[in-house]
């Protein structure tokens, strides 16, 4: 766990440096690092039948191979083509593989307080990476290069291997002989990756309409004008309802399906997988406008941008261990709705300190309060949604958290960027409508060139691109590219405080028990 979180964090904090060394631009390391989530939440659910098939305990040595392999690859990389194929795609799959066979490992391997406790150092875990991360990367890239980073991870993964035959398996107690539904593993893959794909190309094509034609392969799409959006998201839900059919289908002719469905009938599971999923959106929407923030508006290297995570991240660490040891004596449910409205009190928070000049102290207590949410959160949903399922499906469910928790990093990283775009278009028109320098009748025309080429720059790439212009020219867009950054990353943390109210709406419907262990078990 703690390899899987540190490496998205360390290329969220090194955006500015992969885009000097790749040559390209924010919207490419977004859709790097948004694909790399859209794989694992893609295939999550077909990796956690692969461990029911082959066995979690050797599901999880396989998954490591593959990804200390091509972390080793990431590190070589010398193209932004490469580190797509090798960190994006294939470093993805192996964490197919890898992350429900550790939560099936450790709710087969523990019970009552002991698993509550274990799933909270699960999440100790995930905060120290979080922590660490953005340092650790951040230094790496600073001082010497990003491609150590995933160096070091091949190191770790090698430990691990080898420490690896002090894990008891955890066998499927089931006489039913598993078997994969490639069918079904195509179906949900290709639904789940054109609904993140949509989203992806929000920030570009617009939400409805068009702002340029879309094409692939040199061939036009775009009917009735509209963007790509709402095409690939319609598409990706009608597939994703196809499959429930073909599921269904599969179960009717007697043969074992990808996942059993049923198991979403559960109010108490469906309810604590969509609770998850806002938690990973939050997070990783949140890390990601962060680092757009820090690093393009305020022009910190990645060493700065992880050392000013270490206040949300280290609340995040404590918060997790000591909530573990709550869930006996209260309700999981009222500890996760209690993070949920602090995360939300620290966005608000942020919101109301983010400017051109940071208020540092206030700003810091943001992160920390989100850090703290997101902590308690954490420590809790996972045990308390897998302990609503018989043994037998706590692999697939487990699959399906995992896979909640992956399409929200993806989701939240993808959406975040195209609301940012949203905002900086949105701001950019307002003061361009204000403007008493701009003649009237150009002043439609300078919009629409804005809607059509909006970027969220830099002031080194700004003033490149003005190179020839009038300093005093040159002052005036770099000022209203300052507030206009501004708007774009404020309006996507709005965007977080919404999805942040869905979630307290939907965890009225978490199972209200305490997890308290039975005497046989004590």
């Amino acid at each position: 766990m703690f390899v899987l979180v540190i490496d998205t964090t360390i290329m969220n904090v090194s955006i500015s440096t992969l885009i000097k060394d790749s040559d390209t631009n924010v919207a490419t390391v977004q859709a790097a690092i948004t694909l790399n989530s859209l794989v694992m939440a893609s295939l999550m659910i077909t990796g956690g039948k692969l461990g029911d098939i082959i066995g979690r305990k050797r599901a999880l040595r396989t998954g490591l191979i593959i990804y200390g392999t091509v972390s080793f690859l990431t590190a070589i990389s010398p193209t932004m083509a490469v580190l797509f194929i090798g960190w994006s795609i294939l470093e993805g799959l192996g964490a197919t593989l890898v992350m429900p066979a550790i939560q099936t490992l450790v709710t087969s391997n523990y019970s009552g307080k002991d698993r509550a406790l274990a799933y909270g150092i699960l999440g100790g875990i995930v905060a120290s990476a979080i922590a660490l991360g953005p340092i650790i990367g951040g230094w790496l890239t600073t001082e010497y290069t990003w491609r150590l980073a995933f160096g070091g991870e091949v190191v770790i993964v090698l430990i691990i291997l080898l420490l690896s035959r002090y894990i008891l398996d955890a066998p499927l107690e089931t006489e039913e002989k598993p078997r994969l539904d490639i069918v079904g593993s195509i179906i949900s893959a290709l639904g789940m990756g054109l609904i993140v794909f949509g989203i992806l190309l929000a920030g570009t094509y617009g939400w409805w309409e068009a702002r340029h034609p879309f094409s692939i392969g040199g061939i036009e799409i775009s009917p009735f004008g509209l963007s790509p959006t709402p095409v690939f998201i319609a598409a990706g839900g009608i597939i994703l309802v196809g499959f429930a059919f073909w599921e269904l289908h599969v179960i009717t002719l007697g043969r074992m399906p990808l996942v059993r469905l049923d198991v979403l009938r559960d109010c108490r599971v469906t309810s604590g997988i969509f609770v998850q999923m806002v938690q990973t959106v939050l997070i990783g929407g949140f890390l990601f406008s962060m680092a757009l923030f820090l690093q393009i508006a305020l022009g910190l290297n990645a060493m700065q941008t992880g050392f000013l995570y270490l206040p949300l991240s280290i609340p995040l660490l404590i918060a997790s261990l000591t909530a573990s040891r709550l869930s006996s004596r209260i309700s999981p449910k009222r500890i996760i709705q209690v993070g949920l409205l602090v995360l939300t009190l620290g966005l608000f928070l942020a919101i109301a300190t983010i400017n051109v000049e940071v208020k540092g102290f206030a700003l810091l207590t943001g992160f920390a309060l989100i850090g703290i949410g997101a902590g308690v959160i954490a420590s809790q949903i996972m045990n308390l949604v897998l302990s609503q399922v018989v043994p037998e499906r706590t692999s697939e469910t487990a699959a399906l958290m995992s896979t909640s928790q992956n399409l929200g990093m993806a989701i939240g990283t993808a959406l975040m960027g195209s609301i940012v775009i949203v905002g900086l278009v949105g701001g950019a028109t307002n003061l361009i409508n204000d403007s008493t320098a701009i003649p009237e009748e150009l002043k439609s025309s300078v919009i629409s060139a804005v809607e059509d080429n909006a970027r969220f720059l830099s002031n080194e790439e700004l003033t490149a691109i003005l190179k020839d212009a009038p300093p005093d020219l040159s002052q005036k867009v770099l000022r209203v590219n300052e507030i206009v950054r501004i708007h774009g990353i404020k309006a996507s943390l709005w965007g977080l405080v919404v999805f942040a109210i869905l979630g307290i709406i939907v965890s009225i419907f978490l199972p209200p028990e305490v997890l308290v262990p039975s005497q046989t078990e004590i």
